[in-house]
């Protein structure tokens, strides 16, 4: 049996909140009282992977009354399933993009950014319903680029709505980035092999000790996969080092 290894990617999941080759790419011109060469060049940007991601594993639910439901989930690490703007309406499918402005300054080292999400009417359990959301979010910038990642995860029934998802970052009042995912009802078959897929990661079990080393708080021996022993040197390597480094995104090729 083939392991889909996880790349672990450690931020704040928004919404129950949560490249391709055919990535999007826009520009406008960058402004700045100090001139430098690179602040020359237009700003730019770019989705540089958007799709289906299924969970592996988060830090919890917490409420954020920025989000269309008014919970969060945090420190989430997700693995990419598919590179796609249509996603299937099953429990446990994210819906996540990864962007990346370039030629930024190096100072201020965090730029804000607002982010809006519109999405199909979604009845919440309160009776009240929501169409999207809006909030405010820093975003590090490193070597004169901003690389973040963004998204929703389906984890309610209420939350499984059909239609045009749109999510849209903006830098100094333009928009930036403008991503359409469309969410459909699969079929029976899709269904069947997509919720097994989608519900691995949460399967996922681990057994920590100590490494024994000064300063280092723990290692992970093992990876569980249900009933399944992962003792793969490189799938031992990988997972250690996205715990060791939770802040670690790796930018696009």
């Amino acid at each position: 049996m083939k392991y889909l290894i996880p790349i672990a990617l450690m931020f704040s999941m928004l919404g129950c909140e949560s490249q391709t080759p055919d990535s999007k790419s826009n520009t406008v011109v960058a402004s700045s009282d100090k001139k430098v060469s690179y602040l020359d060049e237009p700003l730019k940007s770019m989705v540089n992977q958007r799709g289906l991601y299924r969970l592996v594993r988060s830090g919890g639910l917490v409420d954020n009354p920025n989000t269309s439901t008014g919970k969060a989930v945090v420190n989430p690490v997700i693995e990419l399933v598919k590179s796609t703007d249509r996603i299937p309406l099953i429990k446990g499918a994210q819906i996540y993009l990864q962007y990346r402005l370039w030629y930024l300054p190096d100072q201020p080292t965090y730029i804000d950014l607002r982010r809006v999400l519109k999405h199909p009417e979604m009845k919440l359990p309160d009776g009240s319903v929501a169409t999207g959301s809006e909030y405010m979010m820093k975003q590090k910038v490193s070597v004169n680029q901003a690389i973040g990642y963004t998204g929703y995860g389906l984890d309610e029934d209420y939350e499984l709505v059909e239609g045009d998802w749109v999510f849209e970052i903006w830098y100094q009042g333009k928009k930036m980035i403008d991503q359409k995912f469309t969410t459909y009802w699969p079929d029976k078959e899709e269904i069947a092999s997509m919720t097994k897929l989608l519900g691995l990661g949460n399967e996922i079990m681990t057994k920590v000790e100590s490494s024994g080393k000064p300063g280092s708080k723990r290692s992970w021996p093992k990876i569980i996969v249900g009933e399944k022993e992962i003792e793969d040197s490189a799938v031992l390597s990988e997972m250690k080092h996205a715990i060791d480094d939770p802040n670690n995104q790796r930018p696009p090729q």
